[in-house]
């Protein structure tokens, strides 16, 4: 009786390891899922759309309004040349062109960072992954040693061909 209760332990226990098993595998299958939207969104998200890249481009609009401003002011109080208001002008679009390659440069710098967290995550979920796939060998090779062990003792403990 003892080595029916042996047998139905073991294999109830491997049935509930294996349910187990495969919960771990889905959550570690979503967070997968969850960390790769995460890098797309982050990533490709165009980074323009960022309340810093619209406040500072934002700032940009404003100096250039007021700088043309004061352009047509000066052109007016001291009767500059057309070749003087173009090169302040000019002036004004090379600080803007600097603002834009600066969040340019912003931009790399912020995938960069995603990339190197998105690496992060992956080398986590797959050393999970890992660690999840030697726990179920050990188990499927404790359970068989389990199983030969009950068989042996059976086989071990059954009289063959002797009558009691």
């Amino acid at each position: 009786m003892s080595g029916a209760m042996g047998l139905f332990s073991g294999v109830k226990g491997l049935f509930d390891s294996a349910k187990a098993a495969r919960e771990q595998k889905r959550l570690l299958n979503e967070k997968k899922a969850e960390e790769a939207a995460w890098f797309r969104r982050n990533y490709y998200g165009n980074y323009m759309d960022s309340s810093a890249a619209r406040a500072a481009m934002k700032r940009v609009e404003k100096t250039l309004h007021n700088h043309n401003k004061q352009n047509r002011a000066y052109e007016k109080i001291t009767g500059a040349t057309p070749e003087l208001t173009l090169a302040r002008n000019r002036q004004a679009l090379n600080s803007m062109e600097n603002v834009v390659t600066n969040l340019a440069a912003q931009d790399d710098a912020r995938k960069n960072q995603i990339e190197s967290i998105h690496r992060q995550n992956v080398n986590a979920l797959n050393n999970a992954e890992l660690a999840q796939l030697n726990m179920q060998e050990q188990q499927a090779a404790q359970s068989a040693a389990g199983g030969f062990n009950l068989l042996n003792n059976a086989l071990l403990g059954a009289t063959w061909g002797k009558e009691k």
